[in-house]
């Protein structure tokens, strides 16, 4: 269960832009688990501009196939999905999931998860996300 209780996962983003800077590889990463956990709390607003500059950063900072920028964007797609644009989720994932053949092969984990993720957008399958805490 994720919740706020604290605010430590929450409030490690702000800890880590005054410890070491804005641009940090950590720094970036703390943006990245900070909306993941925003993603689990239900609030997909403040996720969906967060994960797109996350993954900017991340491109910039590692080119675009790099695994943790296609992690980025898949968040982005749930994102994006939750938020009611199924077509631009499902383009976006079936972006990563070509990604993540290329560069990871198509029976890496991630590449099958991902492709997973694409598979269950189809209008019959697709289930809006439910918070799971908060």
């Amino acid at each position: 269960m994720v919740t706020e209780e604290g605010g430590t996962l929450l409030s490690l983003l702000s800890e880590c832009v005054r410890r070491l800077g804005a641009d940090h590889t950590a720094t970036l990463g703390a943006r990245h688990n900070r909306a993941w956990a925003l993603y689990l709390l239900g609030r997909f607003g403040e996720v969906d501009e967060a994960i797109r500059m996350v993954a900017e950063a991340y491109v910039r900072r590692f080119g675009t196939e790099y695994p943790i920028v296609l992690a980025a964007r898949q968040l982005s797609c749930r994102t994006r999905s939750a938020l009611g644009h199924m077509d631009a989720g499902i383009e976006l994932m079936s972006d990563v999931v070509a990604q993540r053949e290329r560069s990871l092969g198509p029976e890496h984990p991630f590449t099958v998860a991902s492709r997973r993720l694409r598979d269950e957008y189809r209008p019959d399958r697709w289930h809006p996300p439910q918070p799971s805490g908060g």
